[in-house]
């Protein structure tokens, strides 16, 4: 039986998904080209690497359960995404389209991807807006065996949340794609509708957020205090000096 992952694999394939995965590039090419370091990361192989062409990072990194063969020069390697075989601290970028929505345990990937990061690394969510007319379709209409609606669909707030607790910081956050969830037609019906009014409830969102940096502060010792208290209590009585006299 194949795995949500495949399924929405083979669903980029088509029209609809080439159209969704072609605006995705371009949405990642605003966003990549801004983000440096050393080593990049994808989990999951959805567009075969075509999503972080545009990131100046030199070495690059696809990460899967599959032993499709990445035709980039890139490393392709095979991990689970709640197991990734990094060092702590030792990635300045991970990407993640359509991850957390087709696996079992989202929250602990992102605990995964928080371990491997570097203080202030980025790291890159692609995912499907439950808050939109694609996700309205999924609840009403589409078969929920069938790819991309055998996702579960996270909305943006419940992803931040998991974020904030694990210590990142929201940098950027956009929704995109008015396409019909049902058809390849590249007119998007909301076109005609102010980008203000649906800027909000685009089929798939983009969320960019920085691991912070924890710091120690410093507590101040009350200790000074005490000399004050004990001279007071000296004060009550006699002095040693006055005693001998």
């Amino acid at each position: 039986m194949n795995t949500p992952s495949e399924q929405l694999n083979r669903w980029f394939q088509k029209p609809l998904g080439q159209h969704l995965l072609s605006e995705e590039v371009d949405v990642l090419q605003q966003i990549l080209p801004k983000l440096f370091g050393y080593h990049l990361l994808q989990i999951g192989n959805v567009g075969y690497g075509g999503l972080v062409d545009s990131s100046r990072i030199m070495h690059r990194c696809i990460l899967s359960l599959s032993a499709n063969v990445i035709d980039k020069p890139y490393t392709s390697l095979y991990g689970s995404a709640e197991a990734l075989p990094f060092a702590n601290e030792s990635l300045d970028v991970v990407v993640l389209p359509h991850v957390l929505e087709f696996e079992e345990n989202p929250h602990e990937i992102l605990r995964e991807v928080e371990r491997v990061l570097i203080p202030e690394g980025y790291i890159v969510i692609v995912g499907f807006n439950p808050l939109s007319f694609w996700g309205l379709w999924r609840w009403l209409f589409a078969r929920r065996d069938a790819a991309p609606w055998c996702g579960r669909f996270l909305s943006q707030l419940r992803v931040k949340d998991w974020l904030a607790l694990l210590g990142f910081e929201l940098k950027n956050y956009k929704s995109f794609f008015f396409a019909l969830p049902f058809s390849n037609n590249k007119i998007s019906f909301l076109k005609k509708i102010k980008i203000g009014v649906a800027g909000n409830f685009g089929a798939v969102y983009v969320l960019v957020a920085k691991k912070r940096v924890t710091t120690l502060t410093l507590l101040k010792s009350k200790w000074r205090r005490q000399p004050s208290l004990v001279r007071e209590a000296e004060a009550v009585g006699s002095t040693p000096f006055e005693e001998n006299k």
